[in-house]
């Protein structure tokens, strides 16, 4: 992953038109997320301590907040690169200093 991949992924999160249609401003929020998590995931597996990853973790951590992304992108992708020993402490601390959580 480079940091052109990351602004990539930071212009598409930053486009996103939640004033218009909100569901499918929803929709692709989680199409990019999605696909940050599949970047970060490769690039685990590739280089654990390339430093794209912690740029990486924070952008995805920015954009976590409600229940439903706690649960798809906390429990459901960063357990599971715990689980398969991917991630580093810092790294997981990394990610959960910077959520944002949002109420509703």
């Amino acid at each position: 992953m480079t940091n052109k991949d990351l602004n990539f992924f930071k212009d598409r999160l930053y486009t996103i038109d939640w004033d218009g249609d909100f569901e499918k401003a929803d929709k692709e929020n989680y199409e990019v997320l999605d696909s940050l998590c599949e970047y970060i995931k490769t690039e685990l597996r590739i280089n654990k301590n390339s430093d794209t990853i912690g740029k990486a973790l924070i952008l995805l951590a920015e954009n976590v907040g409600c229940a439903e992304d706690i649960e798809r992108y906390e429990e459901n992708f960063i357990d599971q690169l715990v689980k398969e020993d991917l991630l580093t402490k810092e790294q997981l601390h990394l990610f959960y200093n910077n959520v944002k959580r949002r109420q509703g």
